[in-house]
């Protein structure tokens, strides 16, 4: 096997890894703009920025009046995206079915807390697609 499939192999069957499946696309993210996690968290509040990794969560609470919040995870770390409504409207098939995204948006930090504010989403290409998440399943509607 080749070592994305191994990797792929590890987290079906043990849900864990030695390496991160955004590893093996990260040439393709890095000729894209995107920044890594790390460094969109280090970034400055304000700043306009593409981030790629995988979606592991997705969350509506009934309190937020539509605003979804996700979590963005590549190799180096965890991202939390504040998408609002309007912008899950615009950008809905990408954001709720696609497991690998690139997202872009402003980087905020309030409260000690960096958040990136979703603008846009792209789906990755089919030639590296092939990457999965930690969790399989669909979100629903």
């Amino acid at each position: 096997m080749t070592a994305a499939e191994e990797t792929r192999a590890d987290l079906w069957s043990t849900g864990v890894s030695v390496r991160h499946p955004v590893e093996f696309v990260r040439h393709w993210l890095t000729g894209q703009g995107c920044l890594t996690v790390a460094e969109a968290l280090a970034g400055r509040h304000g700043r306009r920025v593409s981030v790629g990794g995988l979606i592991t969560h997705r969350q509506r609470p009934m309190t937020a009046k539509g605003v979804i919040f996700l979590n963005l995870e590549d190799e180096t770390g965890l991202l939390n995206v504040v998408v609002l409504p309007g912008v899950w409207d615009a950008n809905r098939e990408v954001a709720r079915r696609s497991i690998g995204v690139v997202i872009e948006g402003v980087v905020e930090y309030r409260d000690g807390v960096t958040n990136l504010v979703a603008r846009r989403f792209h789906r990755w290409p089919d030639e590296v697609r092939d990457v999965r998440a930690r969790n399989w399943a669909y979100w629903g509607r």
